[in-house]
């Protein structure tokens, strides 16, 4: 079972590790082309995926929380749920297409950019693999 704060203080980091490795991919962008618009567009992506992350991760906390507190029955709030995720992808998809139409940023940093999350979960999450696994071996 994993404890809620332990969750809590583990997506602090993530989220702080994502803004800190956003920066300075999007600072490499912009030192190796020598364009400040592929430091943008990385910064766009990673900005858009951080907003998604945020919501994504205050909507499942507000349904396990109604649903432990015994507001709202797990069907509903799975409902609910779906609703708000759905109309979130569908505001991504608007705001995508606005940002590629318009060519306010590159493709190519863009994507980079917007996959920063996804690695940097995967790297935060087998730093807490390893740091669990030290922690047992010391122990024992």
């Amino acid at each position: 079972m994993i404890r809620f704060e332990a969750s809590e203080r583990f997506i602090r980091r993530l989220k702080i590790a994502t803004w800190l490795l956003l920066f300075l991919v999007a600072l490499g962008f912009y030192l190796f082309s020598g364009r400040w618009e592929e430091g943008v567009s990385v910064l766009v992506g990673g900005v858009i995926a951080l907003l998604n992350f945020q919501s994504l991760h205050r909507d499942v906390k507000g349904v396990v929380q109604n649903v432990a507190h015994g507001l709202q029955t797990a069907q509903r709030a799975t409902r609910v749920y779906l609703f708000k995720y759905y109309l979130r992808l569908i505001a991504t998809a608007i705001v995508l297409y606005f940002v590629i139409k318009l060519q306010i940023i590159k493709p190519l940093p863009f994507l980079v950019g917007i996959s920063l999350i996804m690695v940097n979960i995967l790297l935060c999450f087998l730093r807490e693999v390893g740091r669990n696994f030290w922690l047992k071996f010391k122990e024992g």
